[in-house]
């Protein structure tokens, strides 16, 4: 297995990085895609990247922390790519939930940055919040991109114009929740060529470790679920969710 988006270059993890990593990886999720947030945590990742070679890096300019974000933040990103390896460009994106975040200034950086990540030829990691009609419009007029819609929320017919795309939808622990009947529908519904399997840890547990700190490896449990809801087979799940990582981001 391989968890499609988390953060292990946190804080949260600083005291016991190496013993998630290996939890995670005796349950058996091998492999971590680590998205970056704001300039300032890229060489931090990249130094955490290099010290566990099972965790892969992305670089980006995440929405919600819009304010820090500087012009030059943008052509750093760029020279920052073309020098370090990388398998994405992210996290970036528009998040429209939260009132005080100026949405000018993250449709300029999120659209800046699906323009890098065609002229770097990377796929890109993209954080989706009450924005899924603005995201689709601003990929629909760039041809080639690809990428991924992390912690997917929306309808399985906005999910599909996102695949035919070249996008794939990654879903995370917010499915072992009764209550999240939309997502839910999404999961059983959802092609599992498009299917990916996100923690987001720390941040958004499943129900099972509801306001703990998530891990990687916790994506069992994730499993587990739509394997229920899909009533198919977990290891069928696992294997595409696995095979669709590795075909984005060629790792």
């Amino acid at each position: 297995m391989i968890d499609s988006h988390c953060h292990l270059d946190f804080p949260e993890f600083d005291n016991d990085r190496e013993q998630v990593i290996q939890r995670a990886q005796e349950a058996g999720v091998k492999e971590m895609i680590i998205a970056g947030i704001s300039q300032a945590t890229w060489p931090r990742l990249k130094k955490i990247c290099e010290q566990y070679k099972n965790l892969y890096p992305c670089y980006g300019l995440h929405p919600y922390f819009i304010e820090a974000h500087q012009p030059e933040h943008l052509d750093q990103l760029e020279d920052f790519l073309n020098i370090n390896p990388a398998i994405a460009l992210g996290e970036c994106g528009l998040d429209f939930y939260l009132p005080e975040l100026d949405k000018n200034k993250q449709q300029e950086f999120f659209e800046a940055q699906l323009d890098m990540a065609l002229r770097v030829n990377l796929p890109v990691v993209i954080h989706s919040r009450k924005a899924n009609t603005q995201v689709l419009q601003a990929i629909q007029k760039r041809p080639g991109l690809r990428g991924m819609i992390h912690s997917f929320s929306g309808s399985i017919e906005t999910a599909r114009q996102f695949i035919n795309k070249g996008f794939y939808i990654s879903l995370g622990a917010v499915v072992t929740f009764e209550k999240a009947s939309k997502i839910r529908k999404l999961a059983s519904q959802l092609p599992l060529d498009a299917l990916l399997i996100e923690s987001d840890a720390p941040d958004q547990p499943g129900l099972k470790h509801f306001k703990q700190r998530n891990e990687p490896a916790y994506i069992v449990d994730t499993i587990k679920v739509l394997a229920e809801l899909r009533k198919e087979d977990f290891a069928e799940i696992a294997r595409a969710s696995e095979n669709n990582a590795r075909e984005l981001f060629k790792i």
